[in-house]
């Protein structure tokens, strides 16, 4: 069982301290950074930002937003941008070097994670679907439904609309499909990358690993699983199943959910 750090304990400690999402559901943001640290080998402390009444008002003050993860380094400034938090693990630790010294290579890299990490990427526009979803099922009580409406407040544009959302969607997968259908041993070469950590963190908001491998509450697990239409099935299986090998090479199993 993880022993977790108050936000009060972790502002007043040193080494690396990681505040990911903990409502018992695999926030793939969360599940990559961790990722991108745990590969390393970097020892971490779990820390729960929440203050008292369960708000991130103190997050809020020290980063100017209120999204988790955020990860502390000994008296730096907190970094909540997946970008600024991989980039320090690259710095803590050389090996195994998650980015290509080729700076083509490596803008591809982080121009593909972004296509998963980022605003408008699959993470984001899946959470538009998820949302819709909880706004509109009629199966879905007022306490889903208040769900539904805090993330569609925080997150949700004027501009999003479930159709473009499944769109970007089917976009990014059918990209995803095709890198991988002529990579060599991983997506962006021989060895590992982030974006092999990156794409089996947000594979989840495609099928989430199995119940053994990753408990889920039901709510969350049938939000989470969505097939792509436009990529053919065995394609997406085939990005499936190179989840699941990365996860038995490299990550350790069950996920900890905290």
């Amino acid at each position: 069982m993880n022993v977790w750090l108050t936000l009060e304990q972790a502002l007043a400690a040193r080494d690396l301290r990681i505040a990911p999402v903990r409502a018992g559901v695999p926030s793939p943001w969360s599940e990559f950074i961790r990722a991108c640290f745990g590969v390393k080998r970097i020892a971490y402390s779990l820390v729960d930002a929440r203050d008292v009444d369960r708000s991130l008002a103190t997050i809020k003050k020290l980063t100017g937003q209120e999204s988790l993860p955020v990860v502390f380094w000994n008296d730096e400034r907190p970094r909540s941008h997946w970008l600024e938090q991989l980039l320090l693990s690259e710095r803590i630790s050389a090996e195994p070097r998650l980015l290509p010294d080729d700076p083509y290579e490596r803008a591809t890299v982080i121009g593909l994670i972004a296509e998963l990490c980022s605003e408008a990427g699959l993470g984001w526009h899946r959470r538009i679907m998820m949302i819709e979803r909880l706004l509109t099922e009629p199966r879905f009580s007022e306490r889903e439904r208040g769900i539904g409406k805090y993330l569609a407040a925080k997150y949700r544009h004027s501009a999003d609309t479930v159709e473009n959302s499944t769109r970007r969607c089917e976009e990014i997968v059918a990209a995803f499909a095709a890198l991988r259908a002529k990579a060599q041993e991983y997506l962006a070469g021989p060895s590992l990358t982030a974006l092999d950590l990156a794409w089996a963190a947000f594979a989840a908001m495609i099928q989430p690993l199995s119940e053994e491998l990753c408990p889920m509450k039901p709510l969350w697990r049938d939000l989470y699983t969505w097939m792509p239409g436009a990529t053919p099935r065995n394609e997406v299986e085939a990005l499936l199943a190179y989840r699941d090998r990365i996860y038995r090479a490299w990550l350790p199993l069950p996920v900890d959910l905290g």
